[in-house]
């Protein structure tokens, strides 16, 4: 069966190789120069096992089993046990308190112990848990994305947007752009949905060695987290509040002009919009040596989220079939890239079959 996968990113591209491996014919159409160049490239890199979704256990189970199909495809990205995860509770200002947390992640059946890593500052925090989770390199991501491609002979269309009359063409057409899901939509208005688009900055940064092969998140509220980026040596901060520059509700994500250049470009030296002075105020609250980071630079991109769940902050991932020949992907958890491609396939196979 002839099938088109709309979108270069981790959902797509994992899509198009399954489909392809499994006797269909895929051509993946991606609009920017490479693949996983924005938000499966732009992210804090971590591959959830739930710990972080205490008001979610929805997003908590789905992250659980997703970790697993990814690890299977995707294991040499990964960076296993040379990376040690650290999860702390604010003793104020959190949505959930230490022993809630504790509760969720023993109802999830997750391991933990608690942990002194000597870099937290003990009065701001409640507790600080160890973690089994896991951080992939980017850079080896998409490079093993690459040789599967090429190993089922997915038609690889770089610098091409795909439109809703050449889709018409194929048998099946997968959508998984991500924030531009709607655009494909025009003729299934009822298929658009509203999302809640945020333009983000990853700063990149050179942390002392006390920080070497260690991931810290601090949760659950507007809070910050810093992780290894990949195998670079340097790493990537987050912040729930200041990583945020603009944001929009509706169909389709409204970008500032200012920010069109910088915008899944990579790491930008000395950025000439950045709020990196309050990355590093907020982060030295909770872990006091950031204040000695140097910032080499930040990546741009938009992450697109379900509106109005501020309350459990859930992240779903949702494979639908809107019409005979059209499905369209959405999810923000990386983690369940293969279980979403294992979905488009049954919904390919079932078609070809008929």
């Amino acid at each position: 069966m002839k099938i088109a996968v709309v979108g270069g990113g981790i959902f797509g591209v994992s899509a198009a190789w399954t489909l392809a491996k499994n006797n269909h014919s895929v051509d993946l159409y991606e609009k920017e120069k490479d693949i996983l160049l924005a938000a499966s490239g732009i992210n804090q890199y971590r591959i959830h096992r739930g710990y972080h979704y205490p008001r979610s256990k929805e997003t908590a189970l789905l992250s659980i089993e997703g970790e697993k199909s990814f690890a299977r495809e995707y294991s040499d990205a990964l960076l296993g046990n040379n990376v040690v995860h650290y999860y702390s509770i604010a003793k104020e200002g959190s949505l959930v308190t230490a022993d809630q947390c504790l509760k969720f992640w023993d109802e999830c059946k997750l391991k933990y112990e608690e942990a002194d890593i000597g870099i937290i500052n003990k009065e701001k925090i409640a507790l600080t848990v160890k973690v089994e989770e896991d951080i992939f390199d980017p850079a080896a991501l998409k490079e093993i994305c690459w040789n599967k491609l090429k190993k089922y002979n997915v038609n690889v269309h770089l610098k091409t947007e795909a439109n809703e009359d050449e889709l018409k063409r194929y048998d099946l057409a997968v959508i998984a752009t991500y924030s531009m899901n709607n655009s494909l939509l025009s003729h299934y208005p009822e298929a658009q949905k509203d999302y809640q688009f945020e333009l983000c900055e990853k700063p990149v940064l050179k942390l002392p060695k006390q920080f070497n092969n260690k991931s810290i998140v601090v949760i659950d509220g507007p809070f910050t987290c810093i992780a290894p980026f990949g195998r670079t040596g340097f790493f990537v901060m987050g912040h729930v509040v200041h990583a945020i520059h603009s944001s929009n509700t509706g169909k389709l994500p409204l970008v500032p002009k200012k920010f069109k250049e910088l915008l899944n470009n990579g790491v930008i030296k000395n950025p000439k919009i950045t709020n990196i002075k309050k990355f590093i105020e907020a982060g030295s609250e909770f872990i006091p040596d950031v204040k000695y980071a140097e910032h080499i630079g930040s990546m741009f991109t938009v992450r697109t989220v379900p509106p109005y769940r501020e309350y459990d902050d859930a992240r779903p991932t949702l494979v639908e079939r809107i019409s005979q020949n059209m499905v369209v992907v959405f999810s923000g958890k990386i983690g369940t890239c293969i279980d979403a491609a294992e979905q488009v396939l049954r919904i390919a196979d079932s078609i070809r079959n008929k």
